[in-house]
This record gives C-alpha cells, structure tokens and sequence, in this order.
C-alpha cells in the first residue's frame, strides 16, 4: 500500500479551499528534506502537476515542496520523526499526518493540532507550480 504525507496550514478546516492549504504527497514522490534556514525544513517532492522534459528546452518545474518551521536547533530531530514516520507501519489507510494545523472542524467544534514532532510551529507554505503547458 502507498503511504501519504499529510500537510495542512489553515486553524480553521472551513478555509482548507485549496491545494496551497493542504496536500496530500505520496512518499514514493519524496526527493528530499532539507533545512532551508534557521528554523525552516523543505520536504521536496516531484511535481504534482509536471513532469521532466514537457517543453521546450527541458526548463519544466519538476518540483514541488512543503516548507515546515520548527523551532530553532531542531531540524535534526523534525527530519529524524519524518523518516521514522514514513519508515514505520503498518498503517491501516497508508496516511501519515506531519503537520495538520487545524484547530476547528466545519461544525466549528475544537480540535487538536496534530504534528509528527513537538517542535514543527506552522507549515509556512505548500508550493505546487501550475502545469505548463
């Protein structure tokens, strides 16, 4: 079974309207975590919506990345819980949740904020480059 990556940035799962609020990102897909800075770490995986050499001069986006904050001094330990929360299993649905900010459901009752580390704060952003043509 394909295991998933879960991201979401919005409190309120009423403003979860788009593929920059949340992803779900096949580990198969996952190229890459890295620290970007202090503080940042960057999952990158192959684009969702292009793939190498569509167009002319093979200049296609290839790439697509979720970039998490995590307090300062940590990124060892957030990229450590990631591969050990990919690696370990079985999962019964194949999700992995890594950053789920939600904290209100549509009903607007209170929920918890998940995370695969204490330290990960926010998911800064989710970047899927449109599809080219």
């Amino acid at each position: 079974m394909e295991k998933y990556l879960y991201f979401r940035k919005n409190a309120d799962v009423d403003d979860d309207d788009g593929i920059d609020d949340s992803i779900y990102v096949p580990v198969s897909r996952i190229t890459g975590v890295r620290p970007t800075a202090a503080g940042k770490l960057a999952i990158v995986f192959r684009s969702v919506n292009n793939e190498s050499g569509n167009i002319a001069e093979d200049l296609s986006v290839i790439s697509d990345a979720v970039v998490l904050i995590h307090t300062a001094g940590h990124a060892k330990e957030v990229m450590e819980a990631i591969a050990r929360a990919m690696n370990e299993g079985p999962h019964s649905d194949g999700c992995i949740t890594i950053a789920d900010f939600s904290t209100t459901t549509i009903d607007d009752a209170t929920v918890r904020t998940q995370l695969v580390h204490p330290e990960i704060t926010s998911v800064q952003s989710i970047a899927v480059a449109a599809a080219l043509s």
